[in-house]
This record gives structure tokens, sequence and C-alpha cells, in this order.
């Protein structure tokens, strides 16, 4: 009994497409993630991401995150309204291992906080790792003004 063409070559498609599946798990990048810092407030990866900056010199990637509150600066471009809360994330780049000369986020080396609380005052948070327990030691009053200064995306 002689096979049809057709019938013998579907078997063989459908087994090229399931053997074509990418990895999903080895796309992810773990090094990048913030998931198992629970000293935080909040995850800032899950807000809305407003700003993003690559400072070539030192190696390092960031990215201005803002909670809802803030979000709406970006559709009507007024101040930061009481209860925005943003986060300035820093990461240490490292090279792309599947595409030639991309760079991608790898440790995250910082992680500041801006908030503003019910009567407008703003309040700074430098997170310190490894453990990214809070260190107010640094200049806040110049870091708070950077970040609020950072001007945000854009979109037609």
């Amino acid at each position: 009994m002689k096979v049809p063409f057709t019938a013998g070559i579907f078997p063989f498609i459908i087994l090229l497409m399931l053997g074509c599946k990418p990895n999903i798990s080895d796309r992810i990048n773990k090094e990048a993630s913030l998931s198992r810092i629970s000293k935080l407030p909040e995850n800032p990866l899950e807000m809305t991401p407003m700003a993003i900056s690559l400072q070539t010199e030192a190696k390092t990637m960031s990215t201005l995150y803002g909670n809802s509150i803030a979000a709406k600066r970006l559709k009507d471009g007024a101040d930061y309204a009481v209860g925005s809360v943003l986060y300035l994330v820093t990461w240490k780049g490292k090279a792309d291992p599947d595409w030639f000369g991309a760079r991608i986020p790898d440790r995250v080396t910082a992680l500041e906080r801006v908030s503003f609380d019910q009567d407008g005052q703003k309040s700074y948070t430098f997170f310190k790792g490894p453990a990214w327990d809070t260190d107010l030691d640094m200049k806040k009053g110049e870091r708070q003004s950077f970040i609020l200064s950072i001007p945000i995306a854009t979109s037609p």
C-alpha cells in the first residue's frame, strides 16, 4: 500500500514546527529582575516606564518608573501630583548573547525612590544592595532634584 505524499509530509511538518520552538525559560533575564527583593514598598518593574537613559561611559542603563498617579504626567504634562511615586532603577549593562554589539541589563546597581505624601512633601530614599536596605547617606537633595528633572518620554 502506497502512502500519499501529502499524508507523509504532514507529520514531518508538525515535527519540524515542534522542534523549532524556542526555549522560553532561557530567554528570561533573571539577573535584571527585582522579583526577589522584599524590602521595597512596591516592585518598580510593575509600574509604568516613563523615561530611559544610557550612560555609555559607566556602561549602565536607567529607567524611570512611576505609579499610576505619576504616569498621568505622560498624558497631560502637568507636575507630579500628591501620591506620585517614582523609582529610578539603574542596571549594569552586559553584552547581549543573541545580538552582536547590543547591550542588555545585567544586575541592578541602584534603586532610588521619590514619593509625594498627602501634604505634597517630597521624600527620597536610596536602596543599597545587595540586601537592599535603605541608605540616606547620599546627597539626597541633589539626587531628588535630578530625578524630578528627568524629561519624560513623549509619544506622538
